[in-house]
């Protein structure tokens, strides 16, 4: 069916959001929805714009519309007007992603340290153990199985839990508050669990601070600590940048892995490709990026006037431009709507572009690529053994089920 208007938060849209995207790229480019107070891009060139230009469109999404009840992926999100007022008031610490330079140059040069390429190959030896370790647990199990459950989750949840120094009895318990500081984002998400949350994480993550302080570690934790040439940060800032690590470094990465099989699985002569040569993995986590990847959207804010062809968007306006259906813009990418493994191009935008590009891109690459490929060379065919639940949010693109025979 054709839409005629664009519903960011329809079960539709949520299910299937592509053929909307294509009514957007058509119909309307430059789209307003007034009644969230938004404009969406939808084609690539508008949305490559928007995120490379931080001098038009800030990341900075503060100011008077910052307010909690004022969420375009919850609109059910209320919040009595006397608390929201209230938070605006509270001092806000400087984060990674909702920041614009100097402060974001400052904040991502500290965190690069831990990123870096030597770094992040350094941790696929144990990536790898990890995983096969979690693959025998699921073979072990046989009949059915959950790759989200199983695999998908626990793999980069324990990766960030490790390399931020969480003791193993604790990685359970930071998946579940991770899950719950994500609900803001979800379609009718709940706001206490938001809060419950994020309040749990933020109580653990400043006792290690102070802990780190006193006695610096090997550990992600202990390299933000220090303050090498840069200015130290607060110990909110602290805590806030190890939210962010631990969200981003589970979230992403267990959808991204759910996505690549789960459009394997819709396209049998892929999966026959990859069970033939397992070291196609890389190329099918590369296409899902494009094809079906963990991110919709970022939210942008106008600093000044912007014309896209004939539309102005005033200053001062949310921007969402949506990266997914610009990695579907056939002005781009030729035959969008196939996945194929011989497409052979990196230049999407799943990870964002600019000063904001992904900088936990190299270990979510690497971490899928590896569960991908482990799974396909133990010679096991994956079947749906059920339907998926899907992530009930418009930018959270992701499984929180996919229910599995390995045959």
């Amino acid at each position: 069916m054709t839409p005629t208007r664009f519903d960011l938060n329809a079960p539709e849209v949520i299910a299937d959001p592509y053929p909307h995207y294509a009514w957007l790229r058509e119909h309307a480019p430059v789209y307003h929805d007034r009644d969230l107070g938004l404009w969406v891009l939808s084609r690539h060139d508008d949305v490559a714009t928007a995120l490379r230009d931080s001098d038009r469109f800030s990341s900075d999404t503060g100011g008077p519309w910052s307010d909690l009840s004022a969420n375009p992926f919850n609109p059910s999100m209320k919040v009595a007007a006397p608390v929201a007022r209230a938070a605006r008031r509270l001092p806000a610490p400087r984060v990674l992603l909702t920041s614009d330079p100097p402060d974001h140059t400052m904040l991502r040069r500290k965190v690069s340290r831990a990123f870096t390429p030597r770094r992040i190959a350094s941790w696929e030896p144990r990536i790898r153990q990890i995983t096969e370790r979690l693959l025998s647990q699921m073979t072990a199990r046989g009949g059915r199985v959950d790759l989200v459950r199983d695999l998908a989750s626990p793999l980069p949840t324990t990766v960030i839990a490790e390399m931020m120094g969480v003791p193993p009895e604790r990685q359970d318990r930071f998946r579940r508050w991770s899950d719950k500081a994500i609900d803001g984002l979800l379609t009718n998400g709940s706001l206490r669990s938001t809060l419950h949350g994020t309040a749990a994480m933020s109580a653990y993550f400043a006792a290690a601070v102070r802990k780190r302080r006193r006695n610096p570690r090997d550990d992600l934790i202990s390299l933000l600590v220090t303050d090498g040439d840069e200015a130290p940060l607060s110990a909110g800032e602290l805590v806030t940048f190890c939210i962010l690590l631990l969200v981003a470094g589970n979230e992403t990465t267990t959808n991204l892995i759910s996505n690549t099989m789960l459009a394997l699985m819709d396209n049998p002569r892929a999966m026959e490709m990859l069970q033939a040569d397992p070291g196609l993995a890389g190329a099918a986590v590369e296409e899902t990026l494009r094809y079906d990847g963990p991110g919709q959207g970022l939210l942008r804010l106008t600093k000044a006037d912007v014309t896209f062809g004939d539309v102005t968007i005033p200053a001062g306006h949310r921007v969402l431009p949506l990266i997914a259906s610009a990695n579907r813009d056939p002005r781009r990418h030729p035959d969008p709507d196939a996945f194929r493994l011989d497409r052979g191009r990196t230049d999407h935008l799943a990870f964002g572009t600019g000063i904001h590009f992904c900088i936990g891109h190299a270990l979510a690459r690497l971490e899928s690529t590896v569960a991908i490929e482990s799974l396909a060379r133990l010679g096991l065919t994956p079947r749906p053994a059920g339907t998926p639940e899907r992530i009930n949010s418009p930018v959270l693109r992701g499984l929180r089920t996919l229910p599995l025979t390995l045959t």
